[in-house]
């Protein structure tokens, strides 16, 4: 559970810049939408940690679950680890739920 205590805080370091963002950015037309991405990545990566499956970092903004699915955490599409065909998820639990823990019977 460190590992969730972790992530928490780094959310609530994050909530925090996405505020100040807002504030910053109230009256532009087009801004940069990083820390709104970075607290997107982290929730993300927190359903993982709550889902139990072994997951590591894989590259940038990419984990690698099982070691055997590449799963991008902003745009959630996933990818068999070696194939070069990717394919879109509803989202990380449903992406879990069905193709990782189907794989697992």
């Amino acid at each position: 559970m460190i590992e969730l205590e972790r992530i928490d805080k780094e959310i609530e370091k994050q909530m925090e810049v996405v505020r100040l963002a807002e504030i910053r950015v109230y009256d532009k037309d087009r801004y940069g939408k990083a820390p709104w991405n970075e607290l997107n990545k982290l929730q993300q990566e927190r359903e993982i940690i709550l889902s139990g499956v072994k997951w590591k970092h894989h590259g940038s903004g990419t984990v690698l679950i099982d070691d055997k699915f590449i799963y991008a955490l902003l745009t959630g599409k996933w990818s068999v680890l070696g194939k070069n065909k990717w394919y879109r998820s509803k989202s990380i639990k449903h992406f879990i739920d069905n193709y990782v823990r189907k794989d697992d019977d």
